[in-house]
């Protein structure tokens, strides 16, 4: 993924004529780059007010010199650097290949002899690094590039010597949450064994699609990471006791790199041919637009251009693609597509938009959605709230131009996810995407949009896995998940319910609720300072009555389950049996589920805390203009996470109006969308939307009080007790 240059970019850095950026990050601007002999290079260049930071200049240099060490083929070179310029920069040789992350994300994990090859060639690059004296640090999959002869390790930004300990501060976790070591975790001074241990975590994602220490907050990575079993499942039974190895709690017990080369040597081939069709695919059409890119000539734009109007300002025109160009959009439209059949059979759409019959172009707003009962809640709120959003636009008289809205629902997999991505950015019409509804959909789907560059706002997501392979394209405007724990802190405190709390965390529900119970325990003893009593039930166990009573004989005063609907239900008839009286709280999925049916009495007084509004308990001019529409088209009051959807696509088809050009003839450039949502604040039912650095909602915006709901179970239905600072002003008067 790359996109043009901005206005305020160098044109030129050294020898090097720059033609795209690659990426952005806090230390500076990746550029592709071209020499005046046509190589290219990925340049590195670094922030003003980082070079300006003491001993900066002295630790660059240093680190580049100590990249140059390196001499392996599965090492991408240092080209050039210079630290003592204006603005440092250091030049590599470029790989136009994706990345590991990428591939998986949207091919699924390397069949085994792929992830073998993989394993033996990156092992071989790690064990000339450590032969350098060098120790990597930051192993991961976004640092694996795949070209067609292997892959390249890359980013030796924070490699040190191995005997380096003057520049490693006591206690600072430096690498990448979820593919470093134990040791790293806990702030200890990385080696070579490190580099051995992310390695494995690397193996075991490249051949299950998964991370050994699943995904979510940094904080929960690392507490699994040094205390948990990795998640071996899916990995290939023949690689498998490697990887258990190289994943070894004690760094003296892992095998070295060199050892790890050896063991699969004999899977390393000759030449190309080791990457499987799709992923092979995916690197020949980066190289080709690699090739395609423009070379030292000034581009001319063609006055006769497609489209362009006579007096058009040279930004506006459209330039006259070359054969070349065209024949590479071909292929990639067509590998794009591949593989929607199935996506297409669970589409509908409304090819008619409502109002229409005039001459006005006509702009699809894409549904991605899932299909089932576990997620009904969700795909009845975001289809609603798309068509209701778009009705009103179409209902406008002055509009310019009509919508229509197209619902593609996924099965709640991984491929089927992608499939429906694809579906939805090869059809031209669609301008943007509400979802997808689940996490595993996000997750995968996401790098599709981002290789379109086709913006999408998921409402019911709340990981931020996606960001590593979508950083421009994806945006959720539902609160992280995480967060959510810690409200639960934050109402007890309110409503002054601070007591010795039994929090019971039941890993069966998946890493979100983890991470939910895990950052409450430490909000109830760190920052509120009241005693918390951890219980944690592992997968595939029926251990969670025996912990529940565990609980109970050890003096709590109020309780919260983090845990599936049935293990919720049943931990609440086993409170009620007891006689417990005191408060209870369930993981924030769980408002708007069958909870209060199926737990009965025994359920009454349970609290759910979230970001999703009952509109319809909400007095605001603006919610309630919001439930009459809805009830008007729909029949009903909105339910669970409407109101949330609804805001989200009025936002997106608010921007998107900013991106349709003046003048007719020209379609909105995709890209531009989601350089505006970036930046964007929209005000909806009831909260205030605005986005972080990762795209993700900022649950510290104005008002955040105001905008976290207490839900609770009262007379068998979730009630809106109100929000959190509704509550608070309750307390205190």
């Amino acid at each position: 993924m790359s996109e043009p240059l901005r206005s305020s970019d160098p044109s030129r850095i050294a020898d090097f004529r720059l033609l795209r950026r690659l990426g952005a990050g806090g230390m500076g601007v990746v550029y592709l780059g071209r020499t005046d002999a046509g190589q290219l290079a990925a340049v590195k260049v670094i922030h003003a007010e980082s070079a300006e930071e003491e001993d900066f200049r002295a630790r660059f240099a240093r680190e580049t010199e100590l990249a140059r060490r390196v001499d392996n083929p599965w090492v991408v070179p240092v080209l050039g650097a210079d630290a003592d310029a204006r603005t440092p920069w250091l030049a590599t040789a470029f790989v136009p290949g994706p990345s590991l992350a990428e591939a998986v994300a949207a091919h699924g994990p390397l069949p085994a002899p792929a992830a073998r090859v993989l394993g033996g060639l990156l092992a071989g690059a790690l064990a000339a690094v450590h032969g350098a004296g060098l120790v990597h640090r930051d192993v991961k999959p976004g640092n694996v590039l795949l070209a067609p002869d292997g892959p390249r390790l890359i980013d030796f930004g924070i490699a040190r010597a191995a005997d380096d300990t003057a520049l490693t501060a006591s206690g600072l976790v430096v690498g990448t949450p979820g593919f470093l070591a134990p040791e790293q975790a806990r702030g200890e001074a990385a080696t070579s064994a490190s580099d051995v241990f992310a390695l494995g975590c690397v193996l075991a994602y490249a051949t299950s699609g998964r991370p050994p220490f699943g995904t979510g907050e940094p904080d929960a990575l690392l507490y699994r990471t040094v205390h948990d079993d990795p998640d071996l499942k899916g990995v290939d039974g023949a690689l498998r006791p490697l990887v258990a190895r190289c994943l070894d709690k004690d760094p003296e017990r892992r095998p070295t790199a060199a050892e790890v080369a050896g063991e699969l040597a004999e899977d390393v081939p000759d030449g190309p041919g080791w990457l499987p069709d799709p992923v092979a695919r995916m690197v020949a059409v980066r190289s080709a637009e690699s090739l395609a890119l423009p070379g030292v000539e000034p581009t001319v734009v063609d006055e006769g251009a497609e489209g362009a109007a006579p007096d058009a300002a040279p930004e506006d025109a459209v330039r006259r693609p070359g054969r070349r160009r065209l024949l590479l959009a071909g292929g990639a439209l067509l590998l794009a597509a591949g593989g929607t059949a199935t996506a297409a059979v669970l589409a509908s759409r409304d090819d008619e938009p409502e109002g229409s019959g005039t001459e006005r172009p006509v702009y699809t707003l894409g549904v991605h959605s899932t299909t089932g009962a576990s997620t009904a809640l969700f795909d009845r709120a975001v289809e609603r709230a798309a068509r209701l959003a778009v009705a009103e636009h179409n209902a406008d008289p002055r509009r310019v131009y009509d919508l229509a809205v197209r619902v593609v629902r996924d099965r709640g997999d991984s491929g089927s996810a992608r499939e429906v991505a694809r579906s939805l950015t090869a059809d031209r019409d669609v301008v943007a995407v509400l979802g997808p509804v689940t996490e595993i959909a996000m997750r995968t789907a996401a790098n599709v949009y981002g290789e379109a560059g086709l913006t999408h706002v998921s409402s019911t997501t709340g990981q931020q896995d996606f960001f590593l392979t979508s950083p421009t394209s994806s945006f959720q405007s539902g609160a992280p998940h995480a967060a959510l724990g810690t409200w639960i802190a934050l109402h007890a405190l309110v409503t002054k319910q601070l007591g010795r709390i039994g929090v019971l965390i039941d890993r069966s529900g998946g890493t979100t609720v983890q991470d939910q119970g895990t950052l409450l325990i430490r909000q109830w003893r760190d920052t509120l300072g009241a005693e918390a009593v951890p219980e944690v039930v592992a997968e595939e166990t029926d251990d969670a009555p025996a912990a529940v009573r565990s609980l109970l004989t050890r003096g709590i005063a109020s309780f919260a389950y983090f845990g599936p609907l049935d293990a919720t239900v049943r931990a609440a008839r086993q409170l009620a049996a007891a006689g417990f009286d005191g408060p209870c709280w369930m993981q924030s999925q769980l408002y708007g589920s069958d909870f209060p049916r199926r737990a009965g009495a025994a359920g009454e007084g349970w609290y759910a805390v979230t970001a999703a509004v009952d509109a319809g308990a909400l007095r605001t001019a603006k919610a309630r203009a919001f439930v009459k529409a809805w009830r008007s088209r729909f029949d009903s009051a909105p339910g669970p996470y409407a109101a949330e959807a609804y805001d989200s696509v009025r936002m997106l088809l608010a921007e998107f109006a900013r991106t349709v050009p003046a003048r007719g003839g020209r379609r909105p450039a995709r890209a531009a969308l989601g350089a505006r949502m970036a930046k964007a604040t929209y005000t909806g039912v009831s909260r205030t939307y605005a986005f972080g650095d990762f795209h993700e909602y900022k649950s510290d915006n104005p008002g955040w009080l105001n905008s976290t709901y207490v839900h609770q179970v009262h007379d068998g239905r979730f009630t809106q007790r109100g929000s959190l600072a509704d509550l608070q002003r309750a307390t205190e008067a």
